[in-house]
């Protein structure tokens, strides 16, 4: 949405400790090193990368998942991040299913970097949920060694955000919070808007003492623009959930 410094100095702004970056086709996305200078010189780190699994990023670092996963990881290691962030497998690639099934533990092990995987959603069509991903629900993503909960995937998906919490906390490294608008989309709207019991889905991380990390991953394309209300914006983003955390 935002240019590199750009967006780092607005993250910096709202009193973020650290931040995610999704890799794209931009090249300062996929330098360890550069990311981690910007972020120093902004007062925050580098938390996680995001390998390049969208649809938007199909071609960035090939179109391999695998390989996706290992250019990633040594992105990971120059920015000084300890996550990365990717996707199921599709119905269809059966190759890279087979590497995680095989191959990511000792890979993990290997690396010392989470490769976290992501809980992603059906896409719906005339009322009927269609499911291209290999893993949709949350317990399926039980037999990954790290687990990416993403709340607003679960509300497209249906599924209740605190128990699915509760069905994968014990894998759970990484959260992507958002509230959701609740149409069938992936909204990622902001906290205080949506269908989302966010505040008690806070309190319930608080609660049970979970020590993983949390991505706010929320659609500013409204605020893109607007630099001043994106700052105040992100910043009652921050104070709410340091408030219930």
């Amino acid at each position: 949405m935002l240019p590199l410094a750009t967006g780092v100095r607005a993250i910096a702004k709202a009193g973020f400790d650290a931040l995610e970056v999704m890799v794209t086709g931009d090249k300062l996305t996929q330098d360890g090193a550069t990311l981690r200078a910007t972020a120093e010189d902004h007062g925050l780190s580098i938390g996680s990368i995001h390998a390049p699994f969208l649809l938007l990023t199909r071609g960035v670092f090939t179109t391999d998942p695998v390989e996706k996963i290992k250019r990633s990881v040594q992105v990971a290691h120059d920015a000084g991040a300890s996550s990365v962030v990717v996707h199921p497998p599709y119905r269809w690639q059966s190759a890279y299913t087979t590497w995680l099934d095989t191959e990511l533990e000792r890979f993990i092990a290997d690396s010392g970097i989470h490769v976290s995987m992501e809980n992603m959603f059906p896409v719906w069509m005339r009322g009927r949920g269609l499911q291209f991903h290999r893993v949709i629900q949350p317990a399926e993503l039980a037999k990954f060694p790290h687990v990416t909960l993403d709340t607003s995937h679960l509300a497209v998906a249906g599924v209740d955000i605190i128990e699915a919490y509760r069905a994968v906390k014990d894998k759970l490294a990484h959260i992507h919070l958002s509230n959701n608008l609740g149409h069938g989309r992936d909204s990622h709207a902001p906290l205080t808007t949506g269908v989302l019991p966010i505040v008690a889905f806070l309190r319930t991380l608080k609660d049970t003492e979970y020590t993983g990390s949390i991505a706010l991953e929320m659609d500013i394309r409204e605020y893109a623009s607007k630099p001043a209300e994106l700052t105040a914006l992100l910043t009652e983003q921050v104070d709410l959930m340091r408030a219930h955390l």
